[in-house]
């Protein structure tokens, strides 16, 4: 014992005092409890309340608790809430049935592993995937990264937080069937008596812990009434729920793990302290919850409403558990300051962009595979739900569009109210169609809001707070959608523990749709939530007009190479047909690069595979429903492979969810150059028609070509109908003659209906000349120029444009040309 605690003391140099100061209380108290641990057999007593407010327990839960709970406590009013939902929501009863039956036969949905069978006599130590069963031992004396020879801790906490039990008691609210409540009694009942407060895997996480709190809670409130549910059973399952709080109390994730773990611990003390209001250290609860969800929302939070990890998993997690807190806390009449609620509403603004048009929301970052609360869904693959509930809150009818039909969870939390609200209220698309995060680095953008527009991400953020032990190596990386349907995705997570070169492949830079230079990843991983180097991240330049929109983003992480490189990437959006991404290598020396395209698990390819090197090609996707065109052009000679389920290296698998993955093809585009250099995609998404399976001839309208691609620039033509937009990038300042034109600058877009030049966008840029016509000249560079030509203007010989330094072009009308 002496030579543990001097290794935890040792790890104590060079933290700042408080920090310090803390952590030597926390060992002490852990030492202290270590030695009641070995000598009375738990860790931490169990409030007894056999002789406590004059009637039995359970009476107590009926009187007290209860009315503070999120269900009704009157049993008019629950059987009110019960006859609505049968009435008016018979599939909800159907399924939660259907899926009791399956939990009473031990039969219980875990991650991504799919239903596993528990066996007759359930042990909650065992890990159901290995077999393997967790040693017995006192909480703190188990280190999960490095020591797992049962199985991933991942999936034993998963079980363990009991999840699957509020369904099977929702099962015995909406029927009446004591059989429900029963079983669920039963397995609270066995884990209590396998699990003695400090002893075991189980209370060695304070969130796991908090998460298995509030499963019990909604399992208690759904079967309070039952007949099975006597006074023994109050007594115990209360005696060790007040147990599992009072160690989440005295052991919370200030240091150890300051993210979402302190989150979801502050939510289980703040609803723990309020239900249980009149319990000994319920006041200390309520109030360390409510101080730590008020000032973690300050810290974690990013101003514009994202959660700092920069996972969209952990932001939902986030999420959930300040809509529970807040929603209590009003029914209760606690209030949260406005800026909790202020910065709650922003993080739904967020997840509400975030959202494709079939619900779903890509994997970026982490996939705990989990949920906060799983009342019906038990994944954050859609959290619509959260939608539902903020539509509710803060009456927000573009919520409302985002959300589809009412939720199940919003229901439970706020009652039949919620339902009344959400009918009445409003279904109205956001405003805009794209929104920029630039703290985090996100972009989203989408064609519409309707049922099949494309919709992409551009991640120019980086890995994340504390020490972006969620994040990816993924900067510059794009997530592509259309018609509902994924095309280029985020491969996911898959794992933590157990195989580190699968963690380290599925955060990896060539599990993202980004580009590698000389086979090195842009961040360099360390152990299984740490980095050893960290890649920095900026968006450069964000322009946005009609019909087009630009992001400009960059990241050192190659500044590390003896030839360094910088890596930018531009995004130009030619709304709302197609995207065109240009890589820009600078820097010293000649490299090797790659650029990494992965697709849908369902998509098939049309790609010619020989390894004979091109100037250009075009890679073909299908999926049900959907496509996607792309067209790639480098300044030198490309050489593409298309990779699926490799494990020599890793590569071309995808992980919808934690525990699960699948081979999916993945394109690898390689060529070797000196800096400058640069490579250019365009994505063109499409959709079927109505009621038919996707094919080529949804797009056969639409010709893309290179014009050229050189050492010097690069030019791609996009052609559909008489429309045709010409694309230009420089590599070098110098008079660039491309078609019909001239011009002296590093990135232009031109748009031209039957020969007729209507838009056109440039950077950098000194001159244009189109059709023998001088559009505008300049003898320094200018910044940006962006003119359209609109068929209602006068004629003119000469229009001034504002640029963005506040110099002014004049711009020729080519209306003439």
């Amino acid at each position: 014992m002496v030579e543990r605690t001097l290794e935890k003391l040792k790890k104590l140099r060079g933290m700042p005092a408080n920090e310090m100061a803390y952590r030597i209380r926390d060992r002490l108290r852990c030492e202290t409890d270590r030695l009641r641990f070995h000598w009375n057999g738990v860790g931490t007593p169990e409030e007894s309340f056999s002789d406590k407010h004059g009637f039995s327990f359970k009476q107590y839960l009926q009187e007290g608790p209860a009315q503070r709970f999120y269900l009704p406590a009157i049993p008019e009013e629950r059987e009110g809430l019960k006859e609505f939902a049968n009435t008016y929501f018979p599939e909800w009863r159907e399924k939660a049935v259907e899926e009791a039956e399956r939990l009473r036969q031990h039969r219980v949905e875990l991650l991504g592993y799919g239903e596993i069978e528990l066996g007759r006599d359930i042990d909650w130590h065992q890990d159901p995937i290995t077999g393997q069963i967790w040693p017995r031992r006192y909480w703190a004396d188990y280190d999960l990264v490095r020591d797992a020879g049962a199985g991933d801790p991942k999936v034993i906490h998963e079980l363990n937080r009991h999840q699957h039990l509020p369904r099977l008691a929702k099962a015995y609210f909406l029927t009446g069937e004591e059989k429900y409540a029963r079983e669920a009694i039963e397995q609270i009942k066995t884990w209590i008596a396998q699990n003695p407060p400090g002893s075991g895997i189980n209370w060695h996480s304070s969130l796991e812990i908090s998460l298995r709190v509030l499963s019990w809670l909604w399992t208690l409130f759904f079967i309070l009434p039952a007949e099975s549910f006597d006074e023994d059973a109050a007594l115990s399952i209360g005696g060790s729920l007040l147990a599992q709080l009072d160690h989440v109390h005295r052991y919370p994730s200030v240091f150890s793990s300051p993210n979402t773990h302190l989150i979801g611990e502050a939510t289980a003390l703040f609803i723990g302290g309020l239900i249980f209001s009149e319990c000994k250290h319920a006041p200390a609860w309520q109030k360390q919850g409510a101080s730590l969800l008020i000032a973690e929302m300050k810290k974690q939070i990013l101003r514009e409403g994202i959660h700092g990890e920069l996972s969209s998993y952990y932001h939902c997690y986030t999420l959930d558990f300040y809509l529970q807190a807040l929603i209590l806390a009003s029914r209760n009449r606690f209030s949260f300051p406005n800026r909790v609620w202020r910065r709650s509403s922003r993080m739904l603004d967020f997840l509400m962009h975030l959202t494709r048009p079939d619900g779903s929301i890509p994997l970026l970052g982490d996939d705990d595979g989990g949920r906060a609360l799983a009342l019906n869904q038990t994944n954050y693959r859609s959290f619509r739900d959260g939608l539902c509930t903020g539509a509710v809150l803060f009456h927000r009818p573009d919520y409302k569009h985002q959300a589809g039909e009412f939720c199940e969870e919003t229901f439970w939390m706020l009652g039949e109210p919620a339902w009344q609200t959400y009918l009445f209220l409003e279904k109205t698309p956001p405003l805009e169609s794209s929104a920029s995060f630039p703290a985090a680095g996100y972009f989203i953008q989408r064609s519409d809001w309707s049922n099949l527009a494309s919709h992409l991400i551009f991640d120019c953020g980086g890995i994340g707070i504390i020490n972006g032990g969620h994040g990816h190596a993924d900067s510059l990386s794009v997530v592509l959608s259309a018609g509902g349907k994924e095309l280029l995705v985020d491969p996911g997570t898959y794992t933590y523990n157990t195989a580190p070169e699968w963690r380290n492949f599925f955060r990896s830079t060539v599990a993202h749709n980004t580009a590698l230079v000389d086979g090195q990843d842009q961040s360099e991983a360390g152990e299984t939530f740490r980095w050893r180097q960290v890649a920095q991240s900026r968006r450069v330049k964000q322009l946005a007009d009609a019909g087009i929109e630009y992001i400009e983003g960059e990241h050192n992480g190659y500044e590390r190479l003896p030839q360094q490189v910088v890596h930018r990437r531009r995004l130009l959006y030619c709304k709302p047909d197609y995207w065109m991404v240009i890589d820009d290598f600078r820097g010293e020396g000649k490299h090797n690069f790659d650029l990494y395209y992965h697709f849908s698990p369902d998509a098939k390819l049309s790609f010619d595979g020989s390894d004979r090197l091109k100037p250009g090609m075009e890679i073909r996707a299908l999926v049900p429903g959907a496509g996607l065109r792309l067209f790639l052009c480098a300044s030198v000679p490309l050489k593409a492979e298309i990779v699926s389920g490799q494990s020599t290296p890793i590569q071309g698998w995808v992980s919808s969810r934690y525990g699960k993955k699948k081979p999916a093809l993945t394109l690898r585009v390689s060529f070797c150059s000196p800096v400058p250099a640069a490579i250019v995609s365009i994505l063109v998404p499409f959709v079927a028609d109505s009621g038919s399976p996707a094919s080529w001839q949804d797009q056969k309208s639409c010709e893309i070509s290179g014009l050229k691609a050189c050492e010097q620039a690069i030019a791609c033509t996009v052609k559909n109908q008489s429309r045709n937009d010409l694309m230009v990038f420089s590599l070098r300042d110098s008079e660039l003659e491309v078609s019909d034109c001239k011009m002296r600058g590093e990135l232009f877009w031109l748009h031209t209906d039957r020969d007729i030049l209507k838009q056109f966008f440039a950077l950098n840029a000194h001159s244009l000349e189109y059709n023998g016509q001088t559009v505008f000249q300049n003898s320094d560079p200018m910044d940006f120029v962006w003119h359209e030509i609109c068929e209602e203007t006068e004629a003119a010989n000469v229009e001034p444009a504002e640029l963005e330094m506040g110099e002014m072009v004049y711009v020729r009308d080519m209306r003439n040309c």
